[in-house]
């Protein structure tokens, strides 16, 4: 709150009056520059404390996304892999390559700091087209969990039809029901691949405009 005092004695005539109005206003508007100027140095930190925050999880996502980007690779041969083994397994021959594997081991996508800038509010210290590219890139990150819960979900259903009974005594119906499953969990995969691929897209512009800020 700005508290501005008049001059201390009694004004004589028209010109004292005058200088003392002139002091106030001079005083008020001293005071209501420095307010603004405090003000604006507030909300450049905070600003620069929510760009590092984000830089920060933008490294932490650009390591999960490479270990995802792997293990999406590995669960994409094993899954190949399986139905070859249901192949096999239907004809009555040998199961080919072994085990039946459903496993996957994912990353989830870090939004903490994301979610933490949106509710302190500084967001609105952003400049549009930055605060668009975030928006965006986390609209990203969500469809990549959610596409991987949708895996993830196929995958147990799968793992559980193989850990049933011993591949050679897995009836036609099962063997029928995993193969599904399998081509299921392909293209669930491939849905996951492809917001991979947005991800990394996202990660490369903010990661630039990171270095470009610093």
């Amino acid at each position: 709150m700005l508290d501005v005092h008049a001059p201390h004695g009694p004004a004589h005539g028209w010109r004292d009056f005058l200088v003392h109005i002139a002091a106030i206003a001079i005083g008020l508007l001293l005071a209501l520059g420095l307010e603004k100027l405090a003000e604006y140095v507030h909300e450049r930190r905070q600003l620069t404390e929510a760009r590092r925050e984000l830089a920060t999880e933008i490294v932490e996502n650009r390591h999960a996304w490479s270990g995802n980007m792997e293990e999406s690779s590995r669960v994409q041969r094993e899954l190949a892999a399986n139905l070859k083994v249901i192949q096999a397994l239907r004809s009555r021959g040998a199961p080919e390559g072994g085990k039946l594997d459903y496993s996957m081991h994912f990353y989830a996508a870090r939004d903490g700091s994301w979610q933490a800038v949106r509710q302190g509010g500084s967001l609105d210290l952003m400049p549009h087209e930055e605060l668009e590219t975030y928006s965006w890139f986390n609209a990203i990150l969500a469809s990549v969990m959610e596409s991987m819960h949708a895996l993830e979900t196929t995958l147990q259903i799968g793992g559980a039809i193989a850990s049933s009974a011993a591949p050679e005594r897995l009836s036609a119906h099962d063997l029928d029901e995993l193969a599904s499953k399998t081509m299921e969990a392909q293209g669930r995969l491939e849905h996951l691949r492809m917001f991979l691929g947005f991800e990394h897209d996202g990660l490369e512009t903010l990661g630039a405009k990171a270095g470009a800020a610093r």
